[in-house]
């Protein structure tokens, strides 16, 4: 019987160590450009919003041109895992905060972003 219990406590500990999560650093509102992968240079103006339900809500361009994608976001160490609403395409990026600079790796293109107050 206590084997039993020894077993069912260490695969609860481990399953609580590798659950996803978010990073609370990641909430708010975050500015930033879109690169283009093939140039580096920047394409067009993109804001962030990560909320504290895992919602991460993205605005591309302006005016009658703007895109709105809505996604869901968790987090797993360095890395930043989203699901969108409408397609449930899964994407994974490595993620890094220092300051007030968000910076997100993502197929060997780096874009960074600045937190609004």
């Amino acid at each position: 019987m206590k084997q039993i219990l020894f077993v069912v406590s260490c695969l609860l500990v481990m399953s609580c160590n590798s659950q996803k999560q978010e990073d609370p650093r990641l909430i708010g509102k975050w500015n930033g450009a879109v690169k283009d992968s093939e140039t580096g240079g920047s394409m067009e103006k993109i804001s962030l919003e990560f909320t504290k339900d895992g919602k991460l809500i993205q605005q591309l361009g302006q005016g009658e041109t703007q895109l709105i994608i809505t996604s869901t976001y968790e987090t797993e160490q360095d890395k930043l895992i989203t699901v969108e609403t409408a397609t449930k395409e899964k994407t994974e990026g490595i993620f890094s905060i220092k300051n007030d600079t968000l910076t997100i790796s993502y197929e060997g293109v780096e874009n960074k972003y600045m937190k609004l107050k």
